[in-house]
Formats: C-alpha cells, sequence, structure tokens
C-alpha cells in the first residue's frame, strides 16, 4: 500500500512535467504546475513527509510538526474554552438570584451561540451538559417572570405562571396546554403579546430537546 502511495505520488509528480516539455510550454504553465503536483502529494503522503525543501534556498515545510502543533492548538483551546463556557452560562443562571435583567430572547440568544461553540470545538463534558441543563431552566424561568408580569405580577399571576412552568429542586416541566387555555383569559392586546411569548416558547422547547431538563 506505501509502495502504491509512493508510484502514485511519482506520477502526479512527473508525468504532468513530461507531457508539458512534449507540448513546448512555457516554464511558467510548467512552474504552475509543478506547484500544485507538489501540493497534491504534500496531502496525499502528509502522513509521511517530515521536511520539505523547494529550491535553491529552500522553503522549507516541516509537515508533521505543523500538523502536530495544529492540533495541540485545539486541544489547548478546547480546554481554555470549556470553563468559560460553564462559568458564562452559571452567570446567566445566577442572575435570577440577583436580579431579572435579561429577557428569554436575550438569553435565548446567548445559549444558541454557546451551543454553536461547544459543537465547533467539539467539547461536550459532563460539566457543560449540566451546565446547558442549568441554563434552559434559567430561560424557561425568564419566561416565566414575563408570563407573571403579563398576567398581572399578583398572586394569580404568580399561581398560573407556575403552573404553565415549574421550577425546582434543580428540575423543570413545561404546561403547554395550561399555557394554551390561559392565554384566552386576557384582553385582545395582552393576548397577542401572549401568543408571541407561546410561540416563542414552543420554539425553545423543539430546539432544546437533547438538553437535560435536570441539573444538579
Amino acid at each position: 500500500m506505501e509502495k502504491l502511495k509512493v508510484f502514485v505520488a511519482g506520477i502526479v509528480m512527473f508525468a504532468p512535467q513530461i507531457i508539458l516539455v512534449g507540448l513546448n510550454k512555457s516554464w511558467q504553465v510548467m512552474g504552475i504546475f509543478l506547484i500544485c503536483s507538489v501540493l497534491v502529494c504534500i496531502l496525499f503522503l502528509q502522513d509521511k513527509i517530515n521536511n520539505l525543501k523547494l529550491g535553491k534556498d529552500g522553503i522549507e515545510l516541516d509537515m508533521k510538526r505543523a500538523i502536530n502543533e495544529a492540533y495541540a492548538t485545539i486541544d489547548n483551546i478546547k480546554e481554555m474554552a470549556d470553563p468559560i463556557i460553564n462559568f458564562n452560562l452559571q452567570l446567566m443562571a445566577g442572575e435570577d438570584l440577583a436580579f431579572e435583567g435579561t429577557k428569554s430572547e436575550e438569553r435565548i440568544a446567548f445559549l444558541k451561540k454557546i451551543r454553536k461553540l461547544s459543537e465547533k470545538l467539539e467539547i461536550n463534558t459532563p460539566e457543560l451538559r449540566n451546565s446547558f441543563a442549568k441554563a434552559k431552566c434559567s430561560v424557561l424561568y425568564a419566561f416565566s417572570s414575563e408570563i407573571y408580569r403579563l398576567w398581572g405580577s399578583d398572586s394569580s399571576s404568580y399561581r398560573i405562571s407556575n403552573e404553565i412552568i415549574k421550577l425546582e429542586n434543580g428540575s423543570s416541566e413545561v404546561n403547554l396546554d395550561k399555557f394554551k387555555l390561559c392565554i384566552n383569559e386576557l384582553d385582545s392586546d395582552r393576548r397577542i403579546e401572549a401568543e408571541r411569548l407561546y410561540k416563542s416558547l414552543v420554539e425553545f422547547l423543539d430546539e432544546t430537546r437533547d438538553v437535560n431538563d435536570i441539573y444538579y
């Protein structure tokens, strides 16, 4: 297999040059084809090439070292990103204990960006999964607060919001049927806002089906 690789690489390297010489092509054309052939060989034999030197003075490519350093850099980024992402998710959840500063759509947007970042970096630690579960509950808390205010911010609205979104002991439970039923009790203006909130909640739950509803 290895001999076949070398044979194919030799053909890629020299065959175009021989053909171009036979066709009396200019050195510029031959040079372009040579560079392309070299690049193809580098990609084809990158697991074998350690150093490649081109030209009189030399352009040296240390392939193995470059590849190893790239992987090491990616690993370092993952190690640094994991606690940073966790910390920011914990901060969003901790905001509920201090004040209700951000709305549900702001928290959703932040959570989407963090999830996309973790997917790109391929970070999937137990700690991060737990932080996502806590962040999901934090977003639901924001929904609950908006429902509470929309229904009048009194004891009755607290009961309604708690029946629609129940958050306790590190777990969450959402009753969409109850939410839909309660919307009919509102006047026309608040009903429009409640329907928008309901739609946003449904979309959020669909997007976070893979996130746990319980955290520790």
